[in-house]
């Protein structure tokens, strides 16, 4: 188990399923107990303000985009380290509204910063903060239908109060709750697959179903990689982009397709021709792709402290590991028609072997549950689990950049 929080963030998505904050969240939180965070909870919320700040840069964690942190009733009469553009205040569900907590928070209103109850599911403790917020988040698992989210809303709605769910873990409750009023989302339902009945596979993902069975077919070669390349003029141009970029060519201009990819090498050229063509899903929302290269470039950190994982194979393992939501098809499926080596379709599919070990790793970091990690079968310290995440975030948002030029 660790022996300090390990540094965890949510994306929190508005209602075209672009990213409009992230939560940062100290892990592991082995009790949400008033006495807990009593004992516990400003430790925890120095971890994650200052680790984000110093250890790894806000810009790079949040993208430049607000932070939303857990405040203790300590650090509601502190000045806040982060600008009010930079953060949003999370009131959280056991602080009550006394004298002290109430001047804090006008303190805090007063100089510009955006304030969010927490978990809310209709109390009427908390409900007594909601004449000072800005946003309320409502608990979805902690109502006992989800038709208790527009009761909710129906009766504190004001013109001035943005509504946020939390813990939404399908896209029928996204869609419920945007039909309800709610402006803003966060769970998981982003990297699940959308059930299609009597639907078939649209052209645009079978063609890239295609292209991602040639280029990872274990006995693709260099001459066979290249001219499947070669065929995709868009993908063509943009590996050649790439190939010239300052990150890879501090030299001489690449002029042809062949240059590059003896340049990046065939791994690379592998990794990056999967990367643009997951890109040609333009149907999907933005933040599952980064989702998946950041899920990429951690197990690629994670598998160099192994002796049994091959880097580049993990990398495979972590852009692929939501493939299922991009294709909208069962994960067993897409496998299977992109033909993908066993070991990787059982690692994807089923969590077995070596890299099973490692997606279920990182699914346990991403759901804030550290205590599932199988830290001794991993071979890595929470540590060093720690620099891997945050050169992980830095190399997906240099990615991106790439990606998006």
């Amino acid at each position: 188990m660790p022996d300090r929080p390990l540094l965890a963030r949510q994306p929190i998505l508005d209602k075209t399923q672009k990213v409009f904050a992230y939560e940062l969240l100290c892990r592991p939180v082995p009790s949400e107990t008033l006495e807990w965070q009593a004992s516990n909870g400003n430790n925890a919320t120095t971890e994650v303000v200052i680790g984000a700040i110093h250890e790894v840069g806000m810009s790079l964690v949040t993208g430049g985009l607000p932070a939303f942190v857990n405040f203790t009733e300590d650090w509601l009469a502190m000045d806040p380290l982060l600008s009010p553009a930079d953060m949003v205040v999370e009131i959280l569900e056991h602080i009550p509204l006394n004298e002290k907590n109430l001047k804090s928070v006008q303190s805090l209103r007063s100089k510009g910063y955006r304030i969010a109850v927490d978990d809310f599911t209709g109390s009427e403790d908390q409900a007594e903060w909601l004449k000072y917020a800005d946003i309320v988040k409502v608990d979805l698992i902690g109502l006992k239908d989800i038709e208790d989210a527009r009761v909710l809303i129906n009766q504190y709605q004001r013109d001035d109060l943005t509504w946020l769910a939390e813990k939404v873990e399908t896209h029928e409750e996204f869609e419920a709750c945007k039909a309800m009023g709610y402006e803003l989302f966060q769970g998981f339902f982003f990297s699940k697959p959308i059930t299609l009945y009597g639907k078939r596979t649209p052209d645009s993902h079978l063609a890239v179903m295609q292209l991602l069975g040639v280029l990872n077919q274990t006995e693709s070669d260099f001459d066979e990689i290249t001219k499947v390349i070669r065929n995709d003029p868009q993908l063509s141009f943009r590996l050649m982009q790439i190939a010239n970029s300052s990150a890879y060519n501090s030299g001489a201009p690449i002029t042809s397709l062949q240059r590059a990819v003896t340049l990046l090498g065939l791994n690379k050229i592998r990794n990056w021709a999967s990367l643009l063509a997951l890109g040609k899903l333009s149907d999907k929302p933005a933040i599952l792709q980064e989702q998946s290269l950041f899920r990429a470039y951690l197990a690629q950190n994670i598998a160099q402290y192994s002796k049994v994982l091959e880097p580049d194979i993990a990398f495979t393992l972590g852009l692929f590991s939501l493939l299922d939501a991009m294709m909208d098809t069962v994960l067993e499926d897409v496998c299977a028609r992109i033909a993908l080596p066993e070991a990787l379709t059982q690692a994807l599919v089923k969590h077995r072997g070596p890299y099973g070990l490692l997606l279920e790793a990182i699914n346990a970091w991403e759901k804030g549950t550290p205590e599932k990690i199988q830290w001794d079968a991993l071979v890595i310290t929470p540590t060093e689990l720690e620099l891997c995440i945050e050169n992980a975030i830095e190399l997906s948002r240099a990615t991106s950049g790439l990606l998006s030029q």
